[in-house]
């Protein structure tokens, strides 16, 4: 791809992202296409419709969270330590997007997408090996799994970021300790 037209998918994408986190993604193209500084054709050409656009901000999320927990899990130091940045960094990236216009996008699009699926699977597969390590080196309570972490990290962070949430971030972590 020419560098130019690279530039102008990314800033699609982009524009995409905030605003779909902002809006939702039925956010008018028209609209996507004017805050990337691009026009409606150039749009349409890189992505033809609203699932491509959607499965290319998905794709690109996916991938930061693959990068935030391959990070993690190449660290030294104690399970806990690691478990703790990745969920302090998961927490930071989606406390960014405003949940839960855009990431109800990213599910209907895992759904029907073969590669959303592969990158989601891949940053769960880390992210459990993440919990994995923590437990084997008996800080991270063994009561607790995946989908326990998961499902508590969607419920913080589906709050726009306040000392609440940041409270109730914290007081989350620290009861997913062992002897807590």
């Amino acid at each position: 791809m020419r560098a130019d037209a690279q530039r102008n998918r990314d800033q699609i994408v982009a524009a995409a992202r905030t605003l779909f986190a902002a809006n939702g993604v039925d956010t008018p193209m028209e609209e996507i296409a004017r805050a990337a500084g691009v026009g409606v054709g150039t749009l349409y050409r890189r992505f033809p419709d609203r699932d491509a656009l959607v499965n290319a901000v998905s794709t690109e999320m996916f991938h930061r969270l693959v990068e935030f927990v391959e990070a993690a899990n190449a660290e030294e130091g104690t399970g806990w330590a690691v478990l703790h940045r990745f969920l302090r960094e998961w927490a930071d990236f989606r406390f960014g997007l405003l949940h839960d216009p855009i990431c109800t996008g990213m599910a209907e699009a895992v759904k029907v997408d073969a590669g959303l699926r592969e990158i989601r699977q891949r940053w769960l597969d880390e992210f459990e090996a993440v919990i994995r390590r923590a437990q084997r080196e008996g800080d991270l309570r063994a009561d607790v799994g995946l989908t326990e972490i998961a499902t508590m990290m969607s419920m913080v962070v589906r709050y726009e970021r306040d000392p609440v949430t940041d409270r109730i971030l914290a007081v989350m972590i620290d009861g997913l300790r062992r002897g807590t």
